[in-house]
């Protein structure tokens, strides 16, 4: 686990909410912005900085206090991945602040999506990727809107993949219900030119997401309902589905990696004055995350209603 050094003065942080600092690990000093993200005793952090050897702008540190097992965002941006969804990095790391441990944190930087030109940032939902597009900048934009908002069912099946990375919405869509984490999500143009969704860190923390008794996200007045109630769309969903719950949401593609990050974290809970947990409690939280993969079922379950 990398070992990463914060100095500031901490009462301008609290006075300003953002202050001037230094950033300094194994490969490098850097001058920083440090922008503080919540009011939690372990609170988390938002690091900018102008230049960089190493090419990065922004970086986020998440002390992921509201989960005791503190790997659940961590594999939710993992899976992402693992099905194709562009997802931000994520990494632990061991905070120092002005010389007194601060603990484990999520290091999670977000791979230039926010940079890309035409990204919007929705505050929530990946159903509705209308709302990360309220501003109409560009012509391109404002057709697919007036596609989405006017068009019959066949204009829109025709039409949409002009505009959409369906499969990658698709994709997107089934990854927040397998892992039923909050995220803000960005909406961006692709290598093709077409939109597609993926989820991203911003300074605003998301809140954690809510039970939902529809967790594929079939209902309501959403572009997700709009094309599940297409056929061809709706039959392309439930083969990705499918084809994600029997082959990468499986305990035999995610436990690797849940064991791996378990070492670490271990390795240095002692270290971390807010763990107050033993190796024991850990592992059963371990436990528990096997387990919710395990019982996926309720996820079959929906998509047999399909």
């Amino acid at each position: 686990m990398e070992s990463v050094h914060l100095y500031f003065h901490r009462e301008q942080l609290n006075r300003k909410g953002t202050v001037k600092g230094l950033l300094v690990t194994d490969r490098s000093v850097s001058p920083i912005l440090l922008t503080q993200r919540d009011r939690a005793e372990k609170a988390s952090y938002e690091i900018s900085w102008e230049q960089s050897l190493f090419g990065e702008s922004t970086l986020f540190l998440n002390a992921e206090q509201v989960d005791p097992s503190l790997m659940r965002r961590r594999l939710a941006y993992c899976f992402f991945d693992q099905i194709g969804v562009p997802a931000p990095l994520a990494s632990y790391i061991f905070l120092t602040i002005n010389g007194q441990p601060e603990g484990i944190y999520l290091n999670i930087k977000n791979q230039q999506l926010a940079d890309r030109a035409g990204c919007r940032v929705n505050i929530a939902d990946p159903r509705v990727p209308l709302s990360v597009c309220k501003e109409e900048s560009s012509a391109f934009l404002h057709e697919f809107l007036t596609l989405i908002r006017t068009a019959e069912n066949d204009e829109l099946a025709e039409r949409i993949k002009m505009y959409l990375d369906v499969k990658l919405f698709f994709l997107c869509l089934i990854g927040s219900a397998c892992t039923s984490q909050g995220f803000y999500y960005a909406c961006c143009p692709n290598e093709s030119g077409r939109l597609h969704v993926t989820p991203m860190e911003t300074r605003a923390l998301a809140a954690s997401a809510k039970s939902d008794e529809d967790p594929l996200l079939t209902k309501g007045r959403t572009l997700a309902a709009r094309l599940l109630s297409i056929p061809a769309f709706r039959s392309q969903y439930h083969t990705l589905m499918k084809n994600v719950l029997n082959r990468s949401f499986t305990i035999e593609r995610m436990s690797p990696f849940i064991s791996d990050w378990h070492i670490d974290i271990c390795q240095k809970a002692d270290d971390d004055p807010f763990i107050k947990k033993s190796p024991l409690q850990f592992e059963k939280e371990q436990a528990n995350i096997l387990r919710e993969i395990e019982e996926r079922h309720f996820l079959q379950a929906h998509l047999a209603r399909l």
